[in-house]
């Protein structure tokens, strides 16, 4: 996300995204097609304060089905206090943003997902997939103001990053709509499990391993996912990242025991 209104519209107009290094991923092909609004699916978890960095809905573009999650706006700073005033020295706002915001987020962790898939030639699909991003309409905009949807409500009004990117273009990505739920068995636990396992070796964190991130037994939401290279990953200290790099599996663990599945396993490293 950039400081101002025009260059977030050339951002968004933009065939791949982010402009950084590391994994891009291209723009929806349809993107200046119609969307048809059908349903806003987490709408509960929004009201109950979950779901925090968007609106997912189910849609409709050239007569196909998909979810579309739209985007709350982020302030690119928001991650500098973590760092420290020595390795925040080593990092810019831009940079920061582009790692950082839960858009630019998933649109890495996504693009990594499909290239290491293309070049591995796998066949088997533990993740849901997402087929770009996209800028909506005013009119689509207009959409969201009648659903009860501020996408600015995690920024102060005075905030003067708010001040001079309002009327920023809004962004979404257009991902694969599962509308059926699966029951947990053994041989879902394994594939989610193994999904994890596998964005993990392929230099993706996903940060944020919870049932409601889950459908059908895919995971659907990167928002908090560290893809190589990452600012944060790379200015992290080696004894806490012994403990960040364990952080899907412990996650995944806690998850299937809530759920009464599991058995507490201490998990492998899976980081050089």
């Amino acid at each position: 996300m950039a400081t101002n209104v025009a260059e977030n519209r050339r951002l968004l107009s933009a065939p791949q995204l982010p402009e950084c290094d590391g994994p891009k991923l291209k723009a929806f092909p349809h993107k200046n097609s119609r969307i048809t609004w059908i349903e806003w699916i987490n709408q509960e978890c929004a009201q109950y304060g979950s779901g925090g960095q968007g609106y997912v809905f189910k849609v409709e573009i050239n007569s196909r089905i998909y979810a579309l999650k739209v985007f709350k706006f982020f302030k690119p700073s928001t991650y500098r206090n973590t760092l420290g005033p020595i390795r925040g020295g080593n990092v810019t706002d831009l940079e920061l943003g582009f790692q950082t915001d839960p858009f630019y987020a998933e649109c890495r962790a996504y693009a990594q997902i499909e290239a290491r898939r293309e070049s591995q030639g796998l066949k088997r699909k533990d993740i849901a997939d997402c087929y770009g991003f996209l800028a909506l309409t005013k009119a689509d905009e207009e959409v969201l103001g009648e659903y009860g949807i501020d996408l600015w409500d995690d920024i102060p009004a005075d905030d003067v990053y708010r001040k001079t990117s309002k009327g920023s273009p809004v962004r979404a990505l257009v991902k694969e709509y599962i509308g059926e739920d699966v029951d947990m068995d053994e041989k879902t636990r394994k594939r989610m499990l193994a999904g994890i396992k596998w964005m993990n070796r392929n230099g993706i964190l996903t940060n944020d391993v919870r049932a409601e991130n889950f459908k059908g037994g895919y995971l659907l939401d990167f928002g908090l996912s560290w893809t190589k290279p990452h600012c944060l990953w790379r200015n992290t200290s080696r004894y806490r990242m012994s403990a960040v790099l364990t952080v899907d599996l412990r996650m995944f663990e806690e998850m299937i025991d809530e759920m009464g599945l599991g058995i507490r396993r201490s998990p492998r490293l899976l980081y050089q």
